[in-house]
């Protein structure tokens, strides 16, 4: 299906992060369209926050498994406007085939109108909120990820956040998106020390609030809540907890019902009492 061929386009052709909320968007669109929710109940508004989050996880599971084919198979030469195209036209024509009521329309020609402005390249903020990281900032955080593998396996955050703290000195919050290109499965690979070192980054007031401005409080966490390591999993719980006790928009964290599925594969770490803390959110 286009709609999800898009972002594992994408991701296959080595595209920047910064058109993953373009795709959110675009699965949003459809998705809100197919279920219409009422945008005049609080509770259709917190229908649409939970759509918009898990529309967001979805795009980074797509454009992630193209990542991880262009790591086996080679990048794809693909043009940054054809799979953004792609899905949005398709996320259109699902969307205008659902949609029936005067509200909804509102909502469609709005989401329709910056699918369009990204589509014509008059989206420039996108590029102004994730540049692509300047030499200097790569090289610090390249810098920071061979500090980090070079400490033991089993280093704690006390070894880990100086190196980190070295970075937000360096690069700013600018670091972040090349930092998070280089946590999580890497070439089939998850390095605990990196994905605690990309958690410890985020911890900081000062870069949390900067993610959260950009729209991206919950991202790093997300990326880390189903890691193989039980104390790289537990970091981002507690970020996590953070993020929600700040009161960062729900559209920016986890959906409850992914966080029961992982409150099932990982029972008594406490996603049971995170996913009660988000629905007590969303009803309030």
């Amino acid at each position: 299906m286009p709609l999800y061929a898009g972002p594992i386009l994408s991701g296959w052709a080595g595209h920047p992060l910064a058109t993953l909320p373009v795709f959110a968007l675009a699965f949003l669109l459809f998705i809100a369209a197919s279920r219409r929710p009422d945008l005049s109940d609080p509770a259709g508004i917190a229908g649409l926050a939970i759509m918009a989050a898990v529309q967001f996880v979805l795009v980074a599971v797509c454009f992630g498994a193209g990542a991880l084919v262009a790591r086996f198979a080679g990048a794809l030469a693909a043009p940054l406007w054809l799979p953004i195209v792609m899905t949005a036209l398709a996320a259109v024509v699902g969307a205008l085939r659902y949609s029936e009521n005067a509200e909804m329309n509102v909502f469609l020609d709005s989401a329709i109108g910056e699918l369009e402005a990204m589509k014509d390249g008059r989206a420039a903020d996108w590029a102004e909120v994730h540049p692509e990281p300047s030499p200097d900032v790569q090289a610090a955080v390249d810098q920071t990820v061979a500090a980090l593998r070079a400490l033991p396996a089993n280093a704690n955050v006390a070894m880990i956040d100086p190196i980190v703290q070295d970075l937000e000195q360096q690069a700013d919050v600018a670091g972040f998106d090349p930092f998070y290109d280089a946590a999580g499965m890497v070439d089939g690979v998850e390095d605990r020390r990196v994905d605690l070192g990309l958690l410890r980054f985020v911890a900081s007031p000062y870069i949390r609030r900067k993610l959260v401005e950009r729209g991206e409080g919950g991202i790093a966490p997300m990326l880390m809540l189903n890691a193989s390591d039980p104390g790289v999993r537990s970091e981002a719980r507690s970020l996590l907890a953070t993020l929600i006790d700040e009161g960062a928009p729900n559209a920016q964290l986890p959906d409850p019902v992914w966080l029961d599925e992982l409150n099932a594969e990982f029972p008594g770490e406490g996603y049971d009492e995170i996913a009660r803390q988000r629905r007590d959110r969303i009803s309030a």
